[in-house]
């Protein structure tokens, strides 16, 4: 006949057999050479921590879209309905290539 176990027998177990099964069965789950995505942690625990300053870029560009709508609503205006005729469309054509020109290398050249 086999003698029972105890419950505090399974306590006394050295901790070293209990949890040794456990990384043995766990030593698939990660490859030598797989890249940890864990990040060390830094050694000034006490320092604070800022917030990423905003990004005003984007801003700008749309204020300098709506710099060249307002101008080309000008244009159009003094080009078109006082200016009128063919001469006030000659000008409003070239017041947008120029409106597009200034407005397309001020955007591009934010960084």
């Amino acid at each position: 006949m086999i003698p029972q176990r105890e419950t505090n027998d399974s306590m006394q177990e050295p901790a070293s057999s209990i949890y040794g099964r456990y990384e043995a069965e766990q030593q698939y789950a990660r490859q030598p050479d797989e890249a940890s995505y864990e990040q060390p942690l830094k050694d000034g625990r006490g320092e604070k921590t800022y917030p990423a300053l905003s990004d005003q870029k984007n801003m700008l560009r749309f204020g300098w879209f709506a710099v060249a709508m307002v101008a080309l609503l000008a244009f159009a205006i003094i080009c078109l309905v006082v200016v009128g005729g063919t001469p006030g469309w000659i000008s409003f054509i070239a017041a947008s290539f120029t409106i597009m020109v200034i407005a397309s290398t001020a955007i591009s050249t934010i960084k």
